[in-house]
């Protein structure tokens, strides 16, 4: 179950990471009335906001990883002394 939220955390971050950047094209576009462009730049700001989180959430996770990944790899185990 973990995985299949994984997947559906990852489609979620691309769908929204694909709709800022159509939202971005499309004011740097032009042409298009003033309030239509306050809702779009309203909707980016709050993705952006949404995304740097997810990020953040996920660089996190990473540096968690690795730093039990390297503990593991320093791990030794001594020797039996043969007598």
């Amino acid at each position: 179950m973990a995985k299949e939220q994984s997947k559906a955390d990852i489609a979620s971050f691309e769908s929204e990471f694909d709709r800022l950047g159509k939202i971005v094209g499309r004011l740097e576009e032009g042409n298009i009335p003033l309030e239509e462009m306050l809702k779009l730049y309203e909707e980016g700001t709050v993705l952006t906001a949404k995304l740097s989180e997810t990020l953040k959430e996920a660089e996190l996770k990473v540096r968690t990883l690795s730093k039990v990944h390297e503990e593991l790899v320093s791990f030794e185990t001594s020797e039996f002394d043969e007598e």
